[in-house]
């Protein structure tokens, strides 16, 4: 043997951990003799044979991570679909509620349309290139991680298939509802700013709390998503029930305490306002509990299943 393969081996071993590199070192030089025998046996000149065997292992950094079983790709197949399904959900939902929280800042600020909506859709690309960014990373570490990657790639059994529609929340109706929505907020924000009688009070619309709901909306999808792709168990649930707590408490409290909505709507309108209050009350509990409900019977329903 030559310089060469000296120089190949050396190659080989630079991305070996230091108690490995003997045992690969001895297993690849006995390769490449056996290799280059085989060569000769045919009558080749040595150098040729030993050019050739080289040749065969192909580029060194390719072999030693090989040997390392360190992956040479970003994502690999086994992965791919769990990243693009992520990528997707988040890039329909979450970017969406943060275009529509922009712009109510924006407006709530008094900006223009057009330099509202500029704003708007900058935060919303610069949301959209860190969520793009950070799901590829942690998708990028799980893939360098034996453990994790191991746990997650899980061997298909039909007992995976998810629920028919009527069900579950998929995709589809999570960007459905996230729409909606959607809709709903960008009309709030139309008939308080533009409308002859604001519905929230101008004291709470000025201070900024309304923005806590933008982030509890956020935190909701956060939580879908956790379930979906992570699975759903007795601590997501509890998570989410203190989450659904803290809005209740937080929701119930700005309403009864008459700082939510506008006593001039309320008079234009008609309404008593004690009776509207209470009732908005009511609502919000009843949202928070029934998600609440709903996650710890997600919860059960996983662990009996």
């Amino acid at each position: 043997m030559t310089t060469l393969t000296d120089r190949y081996v050396a190659e080989v071993l630079r991305g070996i951990p230091e108690s490995q590199r003997d045992d690969i070192e001895r297993e690849l030089r006995s390769s490449i003799a056996d290799a280059v025998e085989v060569r000769l046996r045919t009558d080749e000149d040595e150098e040729k044979a030993e050019v050739e065997a080289l040749t065969a292992l192909g580029d060194p950094a390719r072999l030693s991570a090989e040997y390392a079983g360190r992956p040479l790709y970003l994502i690999g197949p086994g992965l791919y679909l769990s990243y693009t399904r992520l990528l997707k959900t988040l890039l329909t939902t979450a970017v969406p509620l943060v275009l529509v929280g922009a712009s109510a800042a924006g407006f709530a600020g008094g900006g223009t349309v057009g330099q509202v909506l500029w704003d708007a859709a900058g935060t919303a690309l610069t949301v959209a290139m860190h969520v793009a960014f950070w799901v590829t990373a942690v998708f990028a570490a799980v893939q360098r991680v034996p453990k994790a990657r191991d746990r997650r790639l899980k061997r298909w059994v039909p007992a995976m298939l998810p629920e028919l529609p009527a069900q579950r929340i998929d995709r589809l109706s999570l960007v459905g509802g996230t729409s909606i929505a959607t809709v709903l907020i960008c009309l709030l924000v139309l008939v308080q700013l533009y409308g002859p009688v604001p519905v929230i009070s101008p004291g709470l619309w000025e201070s900024g709390w309304l923005y806590l709901a933008v982030v509890f909306a956020a935190v909701r999808i956060g939580f879908d998503l956790v379930g979906y792709y992570l699975g759903w168990g007795v601590p997501q649930a509890v998570a989410n029930a203190v989450m659904g707590l803290a809005f209740a408490v937080l929701g119930g409290w700005v309403t009864a305490g008459g700082l939510l909505l506008n006593d001039a709507f309320l008079t234009a309108m008609g309404w008593p306002e004690g009776v509207v209050v209470w009732v908005v009350v009511i609502a919000v509990v009843l949202m928070a509990l029934n998600d609440s409900v709903n996650g710890f019977v997600r919860a059960l329903r996983r662990r009996t299943a």
